[in-house]
């Protein structure tokens, strides 16, 4: 299997931390600076404003809150190694603070996990990467951009700070962490592969996206002016653009998080929206995100009599997402030996000449006659048009979800992690079973796929409360993800560095993520957590932790780091996972117990 082909990067001994700003320990830098998956973005910010129910803290980071999104161009990351033209990374921001000036300041940037990875460990002279938050910020409302949380600064970011965001408008802060779900040592991986040279078409080991080690193509939407940047960095050893060290890292389990499938349901002639289909096997999967498959019939299960095709939408290879869905549903031993891949059957990367953006939003821009075009995506299946099918990319899960969501866009059926504002309001789609097992509830039939009804806010009035199936909340018990049964899930990880060191005032980064994972214990289930405060006062889980997930995915040696799964030596975790199979904690204790060996390298 390609992913056994290790990368050229060797662990540093002893990593020498370049970051002056690891710690902040004056209100004139944030105390916590995050940048990465949007997986964790909502349930950070919930904690962030509103605290920790199980520890009785009422906020982490302070009452107040701005967020803006992605498009709004308000903040971006800029990654530090000059003198390579690598492009600005464009993300939604929220921040949260205590008073005007403030004492506590804690700000996340949600990009691409691969991209965060990039951010957080891509070595300039300065450090890593940093935020940039415009001077427009200070006269734009806040857009509500995390769900349930409702923005207090209605005329802007307030100067004081902002100015603790940009050193009082000097320079720019730099992330002093990186939350992703998937591991580095999977993104380290999962980029090769997207940059290395394509031997042909059906090559699913490297996608060409390169050049290898250098600032590669970008991977273009297929329906706005959005992109991916396939960017070289190191997770180890020296950064091979600036030849600097690579601080030594550890990484933080959080939680556990499925991916749902879902599909678009406006057909209701003779389509999707007609037949409901409730499950999807893995082999079906593998084969319509393959492009072998590409009739509504194929996911429907039988001959329904519709002439109807699919159309497929997928995410970028440098997503965490993707990487996730790829390894665990598509490019398997059980799928053809691993020959199969998303990106099987189209490229290298041909260019769609004269390519315009589809209007309105969400509506595929090129026309089934000019299908071809692999950047940006708009391909028929891989074994050609005979087969029917249709496939695109969308660049991030909110463009994902919402092409699925479109109306413009019948009988679509796309793939993204599972979260309450993600798939809130999405009343044009429906999830399925995977392999006839259930991602939310204990059945499907409790809310046979419907997505979730929530409104209100943590921090102000109406409060936070969901209808139907998800109230009360604690119905979504993810019962088929902690007992093993679903297939595909990932865990989402805090990444720093081994010499961080909290800041003498105001809140860690583990701080606000147990408050993270208290959240989603108790109000907001985005994911399991890994664990979760027992009990607690003042503040402080007094009462100590409990184990929230008690599966882990069997982890392997890639990109030069031996495994370590992390159940017997949890603070020892290392190597990939986002292939591996799933097992219970227990039997890695027991086996261990019995035998001295690890469940490693046991993958899809």
């Amino acid at each position: 299997m390609n992913l056994r082909k290790l990368c050229t990067a060797v662990l540093s001994a002893a990593g020498t931390l370049l970051l002056a700003s690891t710690s902040f320990a004056s209100p004139s830098s944030p105390q916590i600076l995050a940048v990465g998956s949007s997986g964790i973005f909502t349930s950070m910010g919930i904690a962030a404003v509103n605290g920790d129910p199980q520890t009785g803290a009422s906020t982490i980071c302070g009452s107040n809150f701005w967020s803006a999104s992605g498009s709004s161009g308000l903040a971006y990351a800029v990654d530090g190694r000059t003198g390579k033209s690598i492009p600005n990374e464009g993300g939604s921001i929220w921040v949260a603070w205590d008073a005007d000036p403030p004492n506590v300041v804690c700000a996340y940037l949600s990009v691409d996990s691969i991209v965060g990875q990039r951010l957080f460990l891509g070595q300039g002279a300065a450090g890593n990467a940093t935020l940039t938050v415009t001077a427009a910020a200070k006269s734009t409302a806040g857009a509500n951009a995390v769900s349930f949380v409702l923005d207090t600064a209605t005329t802007g970011l307030p100067a004081s700070v902002w100015n603790v965001l940009t050193d009082s408008g000097a320079m720019d802060q730099h992330f002093n962490v990186a939350l992703t779900d998937i591991r580095p040592e999977d993104g380290q991986y999962a980029y090769t592969r997207a940059a290395c040279n394509r031997a042909n078409q059906y090559d699913v080991s490297c996608f060409g996206y390169g050049p290898l080690g250098g600032v590669g193509t970008a991977i273009l939407s297929s329906y706005t002016a959005t992109s991916a940047q396939v960017v070289a960095y190191s997770i180890s050893g020296t950064d091979p653009f600036t030849g600097l060290t690579v601080p030594s890292f550890q990484t933080i389990p959080i939680g556990a998080t499925p991916i749902l499938l879902f599909y678009n349901t406006t057909n209701t002639t003779d389509g999707l929206g007609a037949y409901l289909p409730t499950n999807i096997t893995d082999s079906t999967a593998a084969m319509i995100w393959s492009g072998q498959f590409g009739l509504v019939d194929q996911l429907v299960g039988r001959q329904t009599g519709s002439t109807k095709t699919l159309h497929v939408v997928q995410r970028e290879p440098v997503s965490g997402t993707y990487n996730t869905f790829e390894f665990q549903m598509i490019h398997t031993r059980d799928s053809y030996g691993g020959a199969w891949s998303q990106e099987f059957g189209f490229g290298p990367t041909p260019s769609c000449a004269g390519f315009t953006l589809g209007s309105p939003k969400y509506t595929p821009p090129v026309e089934p006659g000019d299908l071809g075009c692999a950047n940006p995506m708009d391909v028929a299946g891989a074994m050609g048009t005979t087969y029917g099918g249709r496939r695109t990319r969308g660049i991030g899960t909110g463009e994902l979800v919402g092409a699925v969501n479109s109306s413009n866009n019948p009988d679509s059926i796309g793939y993204a992690f599972w979260g309450l504002g993600t798939f809130g309001g999405k009343t044009n789609t429906k999830y399925m079973t995977v392999n006839g097992a259930e991602p939310l509830f204990a059945n499907y039939q409790t809310n046979n796929g419907a997505p979730p009804s929530c409104s209100g806010y943590f921090n102000a009035a109406p409060a936070f409360g969901c209808t139907g199936a998800f109230s009360p909340i604690s119905n979504v018990t993810f019962a088929n993800l902690t007992n093993g049964s679903y297939r595909v899930w990932s865990t989402i990880r805090a990444v720093i560095y081994s010499s961080y060191t909290p800041p003498a005032t105001g809140p860690s980064v583990q701080t606000l993520i147990l408050g993270a994972q208290d959240q989603a214990h108790v109000n907001v289930p985005d994911f399991v957590p890994t664990v979760y405060c027992s009990s607690g006062s003042s503040g402080n889980c007094t009462g100590g932790t409990t184990t929230g997930m008690p599966v882990f995915r069997s982890h392997y040696p890639i990109s030069g780091t031996n495994p370590n799964n992390g159940v017997i030596s949890p603070s020892s975790e290392a190597g990939g996972d986002m292939a591996g199979r799933a097992f219970y904690n227990v039997q890695e204790s027991e086996f261990y117990s019995l035998t001295g060996n690890y469940l490693y390298t046991f993958i899809e």
